[in-house]
């Protein structure tokens, strides 16, 4: 089971529990105000909620009152039961973890699913990892639906909730935390997962990162990024994606002419992760519309 998750304070009241890949736990976040403190997702398992419940007690800092969910992927969901918090989550997330309530979740079902197509391996393989018994387990879909923005005041802090999309998850949300220009990202701009290859799409990604720099955040935090990035990073980061998915665009669904003239596209020499990137808009270009799982 994981153990190498540590709680950092990012900012006087944002604080960052760490990624474990181990078994695909994602990364939570904590916004602590006068009044309230917000948990930011829900953790793959009662035993991740557990677990940061724990640091937060051992550091003194307040217990969650409320919870948003950045999107309805099962490791960002699966503690929201254990919480039984009030909790925030767009009207899609709301509607797909809705559905997942009544999904058989043992492991002949979940192989079952994942030859049907409607579930993938590699999630199959970590939800039996961080949940060898399942037969307790309850999916609590979130009580408050919204759509576009709302703000939560904490006393003192703000948080904006928004929809966004993206490739990764037509649902997800991410969470500005106003006063401190901290942007919880969750998966946001990650590629897509579900639809065989990874998959990126330039009418995608290329509006939701416009969005991102918008808000003009001092540290962004990703749902599995091992740790927060400093704007300069993020921006960055954006060139990159937007620069590779471009220059496939115009090069077209020619893997063979993409890796021999992308370092042409881009005006430099390639990244250690430039071609992965390029596979994923080569198969966005295969793929462009798919239908969500649920």
């Amino acid at each position: 089971m994981p153990t190498q998750q540590t709680l950092q304070q990012i900012t006087p009241h944002v604080y960052w529990f760490s990624p474990d890949s181990a078994t695909d736990r994602p990364a939570l976040g904590v916004v602590v105000g006068e009044r309230a403190t917000l948990l930011v997702d829900a953790g793959n398992s009662p035993a991740h909620v557990q677990a940061l419940l724990a640091a937060l007690d051992e550091r003194g800092i307040p217990s969650p009152s409320y919870l948003v969910l950045t999107h309805w992927h099962w490791d960002h969901v699966f503690g929201a039961a254990t919480l039984n918090l009030p909790t925030f989550a767009h009207l899609e997330t709301r509607r797909i973890m809705r559905a997942m309530a009544r999904l058989d979740w043992g492991d002949e079902a979940l192989d079952q699913r994942v030859e049907a197509g409607r579930e993938i391996a590699f999630c199959r393989d970590m939800i039996k990892a961080e949940l060898p018994d399942r037969s307790a387990l309850v999916i609590q879909p979130p009580e408050i639906g919204f759509e576009g923005e709302i703000e939560l005041d904490l006393g003192g802090i703000t948080c904006v909730f928004a929809h966004v999309g993206g490739d990764h998850a037509h649902d997800s949300t991410v969470v500005l935390v106003r006063e401190e220009g901290v942007l919880f990202l969750g998966d946001c701009f990650y590629d897509d997962i579900y639809h065989g290859p990874k998959r990126l799409t330039t009418r995608q990604l290329f509006p939701l990162l416009d969005r991102l720099l918008r808000y003009q955040a001092e540290c962004y935090i990703g749902g599995h990024d091992p740790e927060p990035i400093a704007a300069a990073r993020f921006q960055a980061d954006a060139a990159q994606l937007m620069g590779i998915g471009a220059a496939v665009d115009r090069i077209g669904d020619n893997p063979e002419m993409v890796r021999c003239t992308l370092p042409e596209h881009l005006g430099r020499p390639l990244m250690p992760d430039d071609l992965e990137i390029a596979d994923a808009f080569l198969a966005g270009l295969r793929m462009p519309e798919v239908k969500p799982v649920l």
